[in-house]
């Protein structure tokens, strides 16, 4: 199951950044903005909802746009994600030096 939602954070554009962005503390909607592009913005943030990662300050809809002054932030489940995310990366450059062209 943990495989499965790593799989679908990776593939969702700005998920593994916002959720890198959050293991440092909460933060509000106009601070994510320098995160991740825009456009991607709210799709990443309703998946890492979705998938229990992340929580918001304003209870609701999350098909509602937030406002500026919502905060965000992560939860245990966000966290182990985040985890998952950091042990791919290290095999991933481990794989590069040693495999790579």
């Amino acid at each position: 199951m943990a495989d499965d939602r790593l799989a679908r954070v990776i593939s969702c554009a700005g998920a593994a950044e916002l959720l890198d962005t959050l293991v440092d503390g909460p933060r509000v909607l106009s601070e994510l903005r320098g995160t991740v592009p825009r456009s991607v913005l709210e799709p990443a943030l309703r998946l890492l909802a979705a998938e229990g990662a992340i929580r918001q300050s304003v209870a609701g809809s999350w098909d509602v746009r937030p406002l500026a002054t919502t905060v965000f932030e992560i939860t245990p489940t966000g966290r182990d994600l985040a985890r998952g995310l950091s042990d791919l990366d290290a095999w991933i450059a481990v794989y590069e030096r040693y495999f790579g062209d």
